[in-house]
């Protein structure tokens, strides 16, 4: 996929990088750029040596264009990536090194394992309705094993204190209103009175949550790696940690939509997840409000950054995206 947010660097620099963090003596078979992504550029490398492929994810050069929330993203990544391992059971690349001096190219950079299995969004055609349902509970552990994670303030990873917020109200409007302001400044038409003033409306409701879990808001199918047992799929890995945050564990479902279109008819999904999390199986009038701003606010996100995308693609996105934002507004104001 083309962005304008993708450093792409050459053979030379990937081969230079590769052997200030594994020696001198590696040697480097084929090397081949990952297009799958949509932000950062990815390469899958060949070791001769130790007869195996790794990655390597480079980050936005730092005149590249982002959004807000998008400073210091892989920073998150790497974060997120050290806490499914050593809190969570979900398969997942491991964190080879990784380098934020920028003294050897100009971004950040982390080599990571392979994943050999394909993306779930590129063979969903091929899955039998049990064996999608079969990997839909599996997510539900996932998620409900991230969401068990706790953290001590609400809202996007950092070490700024100020933006450390004690109140999940406080951290999601703060998040909104920055993705409002970034689709102002790039003159996306979006109906910003509309969605400014039901975000003021309903962000009552976020004083419910008390506690700030996990939130991985991109687990959608392209982020679920598959690989082929038989005639089924089983989920080799779950990748692409960066848009983390610490909020409501509902955030999570609106951006799984390929995945999860509607949690309150996903009987064998809910299920599980709430089985398994220990909570109630009825979704009360609050989180049904919860849910719908958390679906507006993915989508706003999603019509913001087409600007970044060639224009078939970006229009496409940014279509789809503001017809979801109008039915949501719609369903929030008539709530």
């Amino acid at each position: 996929m083309k962005s304008r947010t993708k450093n792409l660097i050459s053979n030379e620099e990937i081969e230079k990088l590769v052997r200030i963090n594994f020696g001198e003596e590696c040697k480097i078979g084929n090397i081949r750029e990952l297009s799958g992504g949509m932000f950062n550029s990815a390469y899958s490398i060949e070791r001769i040596i130790e007869k195996d492929k790794i990655v390597l994810k480079v980050s936005v050069a730092e005149s590249a264009p982002i959004l807000s929330y998008e400073k210091d993203i892989m920073k998150t990544e790497i974060e997120v990536y050290r806490i499914v391992h050593e809190k969570t059971n979900i398969p997942a690349p491991y964190i080879l090194a990784y380098d934020f001096s920028r003294n050897h190219i100009n971004s950040n950079y982390f080599f990571m394992t392979t994943v050999e299995g394909k993306p779930m969004n590129r063979v969903l055609k091929n899955i039998s309705k049990d064996n999608f349902e079969a990997i839909k509970i599996k997510l539900a552990s996932y998620f409900a094993q991230l969401h068990r994670v706790k953290g001590n303030y609400f809202g996007y990873f950092t070490t700024n204190e100020e933006l450390q917020f004690t109140s999940w109200k406080e951290a999601f409007i703060n998040m909104f209103s920055m993705i409002l302001k970034d689709g102002e400044k790039r003159r996306v038409k979006l109906p910003y009175e509309r969605m400014d003033s039901i975000l003021k409306e309903k962000s009552v409701y976020l004083e419910e949550v008390k506690e700030s879990s996990l939130v991985d808001y991109a687990l959608w199918a392209g982020n679920v790696f598959l690989k082929k047992n038989g005639e089924n799929y089983d989920i080799e890995a779950i990748i692409d940690f960066e848009r983390a945050f610490w909020g409501d564990p509902l955030a999570d479902f609106p951006p799984a939509f390929q995945l999860i279109k509607d949690i309150k008819k996903e009987e064998q999904f809910w299920d599980a997840y709430t089985t398994e999390m220990k909570i109630d199986k009825v979704l009360k009038k609050e989180d049904e409000i919860r849910l719908l701003l958390y679906k507006l606010y993915i989508f706003s996100i999603m019509a913001v950054e087409t600007y970044r995308y060639n224009y078939f693609y970006g229009q496409l996105q940014k279509r789809y995206a503001k017809s979801i934002i109008l039915r949501s507004l719609k369903e929030l104001e008539n709530i």
